[in-house]
């Protein structure tokens, strides 16, 4: 395979944060070394040939993040000689990244070289190495992992972490990047680290809030005033996709349950998105045992190795994993209809702001609420969707449950560790509670290129003629709307 410029740019673009200090395996000794540029100026920095050699496979070369900031962050799954407990760690690991909010496109997985995976995240501006420590212990926590499976990568000038596509040269394996809904197949193409985008590291900073309900952005901007590395710009929210399997679609699930296993080495995966399926279903977590071994039990031996009892202790592991953390599926709706009786009753709320926020909350539910109609949305998410702050949007929720038309289903809950520490919060979820009144009238949501606060307006000038809406708003209302109509 051809190794181009453009390889090793995206290699710089991606991991490159820090030159004067590197890891290198030599192909001889097959042990790691640390070079130090500032230690030993004979040293030299690391430079496009080493990311070249390492594509080549004539030694492995890792990097560090800066002393204050990485531009990546990689979860280190590293169960020696039980490959398939890593891939459970692994699943365990990416299920939780999606259930807090990261998008499967931004989250990348490759063979570690010695039967284990990173799995990486990369930033489009650099992180606090701080937070990004901060953020792996959330991931840990939500996981059930420990930092002895999993460990934090570049840890501060520390620890660096090995470069993908290279050769580990203790067991010749190349780590090439994997397909995470086929089985963890290796991607077998230089090419594929082409494709890879950063992703937009305000995620991090909405989960964050999130999470902890602690504030960031402060901090963030007292870093960019002193190191002048980071610029932070509100930007239209990119983790609306949260939690979602677009490449496990119910159809495929259910062809998995009804045909069965194919092929060795899929039944662990297999049945983990199973047992999502069925809690997604409404089976409590006892039926969803009973009936995953049951499936088990029906599967071809041929295409399983695992001992039938060992089978079902995994079962149990995994379903009770999936019902203790709510590990969900999640399909984005890519019709959306909004009708008139439903705008009808969004205008009956008091003031304009309270109209956008249940608005949002209203197109939000319809795209990512489960079977149940339950569905969340961060504050965050809320401020950036309809241009209010934090604070507005946090007082606006609460009226509008107090009106009626929305239903808190959980608020506030404590995520504890094993000692009973407060780790962090889980998202709010709610529930659309409006009249389900038929209705001919309906206007038609653009998904594609949804901006929240421009199909508000969109939706209403579909509804109603401006008549009708002068003599249903306030005044001062139907002036503003009329002037962003205009």
């Amino acid at each position: 395979m051809k190794i181009t410029e453009e390889h090793v740019a995206q290699f710089n673009k991606l991991f490159v944060l820090t030159r004067w200090k590197y890891i290198y395996q030599s192909p001889e000794t097959k042990g790691w070394y640390t070079f130090d540029h500032f230690i030993n100026n004979k040293n030299r920095k690391m430079n496009d040939s080493m990311i070249k050699r390492h594509l080549k496979g004539n030694g492995a070369y890792g990097v560090f993040s800066a002393k204050d900031f990485t531009k990546f962050l990689t979860f280190d799954v590293d169960v020696k000689g039980d490959l398939q407990r890593a891939k459970w760690i692994t699943i365990k690991l990416v299920e939780s990244l999606k259930q807090f909010g990261i998008d499967d496109k931004d989250i990348h997985i490759s063979i570690s070289g010695n039967k284990g995976y990173h799995v990486d995240l990369y930033f489009n501006k650099p992180i606090g190495n701080d937070i990004a420590y901060e953020f792996y212990k959330m991931m840990l926590e939500r996981s059930d992992c420990t930092p002895k499976e999993i460990e934090f990568r570049p840890d501060m000038l520390k620890y660096g972490v090995k470069l993908p596509l290279g050769i580990h040269q203790a067991t010749g394996n190349r780590c090439w990047y994997v397909y995470y809904y086929n089985y963890f197949k290796p991607i077998k193409s230089f090419d594929h680290i082409l494709t890879i985008e950063q992703m937009d590291v305000d995620i991090i900073f909405d989960i964050m809030n999130r999470e902890r309900d602690i504030y960031y952005e402060q901090e963030i901007v007292e870093i960019e005033e002193t190191r002048h590395l980071i610029e932070i710009q509100i930007t239209p929210l990119n983790s609306y996709k949260q939690n979602i399997d677009e490449k496990v679609t119910i159809e495929a699930i259910e062809k998995l349950l009804h045909e069965g296993l194919k092929s060795v080495g899929t039944r662990h995966n297999s049945s983990f998105k199973i047992a999502k399926y069925f809690r997604y279903q409404g089976f409590d977590q006892e039926e969803s045992l009973d009936m995953l071994n049951e499936w088990i039990r029906q599967q071809d031996e041929a295409n399983y190795t695992t001992p039938l009892d060992l089978c079902y202790k995994d079962n149990e592991s995994i379903v009770e994993y999936i019902y203790d953390k709510e590990v969900s599926m999640t399909f984005e709706a890519k019709k959306i209809e909004v009708s008139y009786e439903e705008m009808k009753q969004i205008l009956k709320l008091k003031s304009l702001n309270q109209k956008k926020i249940a608005y949002c909350l209203l197109i939000h539910s319809k795209r990512f609420a489960n079977q149940q109609g339950v569905f969340y949305m961060s504050y965050n998410q809320m401020s950036k969707a309809s241009g209010l702050s934090d604070k507005t949007v946090r007082t606006i929720v609460n009226q509008i449950e107090e009106f009626g038309i929305l239903k808190i289903v959980a608020r506030n809950q404590i995520i504890k560790d094993s000692n009973g520490a407060y780790v962090s919060k889980k998202p709010n979820k709610y529930q659309m509670n409006m009249a389900d009144i038929v209705s001919d009238s309906l206007y038609q949501v653009d998904v594609e290129e949804l901006n929240y606060k421009e199909s508000f307006i969109l939706a209403i000038n579909s509804l109603y003629d401006m008549s009708e809406l002068k003599r249903k708003l306030p005044r001062r209302q139907y002036q503003q709307l009329q002037l962003q109509t205009i």
